[in-house]
């Protein structure tokens, strides 16, 4: 009894170590996850685009943003000449903080008055949002006892504070998590089911046998194609549309923007997602290679993605590696769509490039399934 499990054990060893798929699987895949986990990520928010509309012009305003940039948690991205181009940053993903200094801001702290300066939040990242306005009212509430020995004796500076901040948060104005997070289960959701469904399936069958049945039959690669990854797709558009239901009717969470452009988006991202499933199937020779070679591709893709952790907290050759990343992009427009009620115009960059990818992955995916058929 012993002596054929030694001798199955041992067969089963030497299949998988002759398989170079599966070595990549078992050795390089598990640094690769312990890289990302390890490096990229971090509960800090560092790097947060800012962007500034200073209208006072003076050695006060300049100061009071320098101090915000000094430390490494803010990064001014646009210097703007108004209120409204500020909003705008924050529409089009410019910018996650606004600042808008106004031009009595010197003559109101020079008068011993109480000056106003507007911070705009960007609240369809609710997690982002609160550490990044937490870091902001901090730093900011420093400055008078910054500016305090140099321009003012102490008992001349107002009792509630020299300078009075006003965060107004757009796109979110609770700071709910699940107003963000949910636009990022959609694409989550889409990602593991389609991944998984095409590569698995076909696998299946070809552990079965009857995948070679299809091969020699009459029907076209293109036919057997489209057959197997079509109903995939129906599948993973139909459990969208039901996460998006929920999520509006059942979290409240506001679907604010274009309804033709969330679809758009999606049915892009199926593509994209059926095209990486054919290229796993087409590499894989077992139901096990096809789950493995999936879930090596899923775990780096949500962790760069920007759904739970900043990308722009990682590493700058990090980040260069998430605009591989289709999945990074369709959570963008995701949130864009849900929370900020934009269309189709501000959605056009993730279209453009969840395009590109659909039309690359299914095109690669198409040649390699139809090159496994011979």
């Amino acid at each position: 009894m012993f002596q054929v499990v030694r001798v199955l054990i041992v067969k089963e060893l030497l299949q998988t170590f002759r398989d170079r798929r599966m070595l990549f699987v078992i050795f390089v895949a598990p640094v690769v996850q312990i890289f990302i986990f390890g490096v990229a990520v971090t509960n800090e928010v560092r790097n947060v685009s800012l962007s500034v509309a200073d209208l006072s012009h003076s050695s006060y305003s300049r100061r009071l943003v320098s101090s915000l940039t000094r430390g490494g948690y803010f990064r001014l991205e646009h210097e703007n000449s108004g209120g409204d181009e500020v909003q705008k940053d924050l529409l089009l993903n410019r910018a996650v903080i606004g600042l808008v200094i106004p031009p009595d801001f010197a003559s109101q702290i020079e008068g011993n008055r109480q000056a106003t300066v507007q911070i705009l939040v960007d609240g369809s990242d609710g997690n982002s949002a609160n550490i990044a306005t937490g870091y902001a009212l901090r730093i900011l509430s420093s400055l008078d006892f910054y500016v305090r020995p140099t321009f003012f004796s102490t008992s001349r500076i107002p009792a509630e504070g020299l300078v009075d901040f006003h965060p107004r948060v757009f796109y979110n104005p609770a700071v709910e998590s699940r107003f963000y997070l949910m636009p990022g289960i959609i694409t989550m959701v889409l990602t593991v089911l389609i991944l998984l469904l095409t590569a698995m399936g076909i696998t299946k069958e070809k552990e079965s046998g009857s995948f070679e049945h299809l091969v020699v039959s009459p029907i076209s690669g293109m036919q057997l194609m489209l057959g197997k990854t079509l109903p995939f797709a129906l599948v993973g558009f139909f459990d969208a549309c039901i996460v998006i239901t929920l999520a509006v009717f059942g979290f409240g969470v506001p679907l604010t923007g274009s309804l033709p452009a969330l679809i758009l988006i999606n049915v892009l991202y199926i593509f994209a997602m059926l095209g990486l499933g054919l290229l796993v199937s087409s590499i894989s020779a077992s139901q096990q290679q096809a789950m493995l070679s999936a879930f090596a591709i899923i775990f780096p893709a949500v962790i760069l993605s920007d759904f739970f952790f900043p990308v722009s907290n990682m590493p700058v050759f990090i980040q260069w590696i998430t605009y591989l990343n289709p999945m990074k992009y369709s959570l963008q427009a995701q949130r864009i769509i849900f929370l900020k009620g934009a269309g189709l115009g501000a959605v056009a960059n993730q279209i453009a490039v969840l395009a590109g990818f659909a039309v690359a992955f299914y095109g690669l995916g198409t040649l390699q399934f139809r090159r496994s058929l011979h």
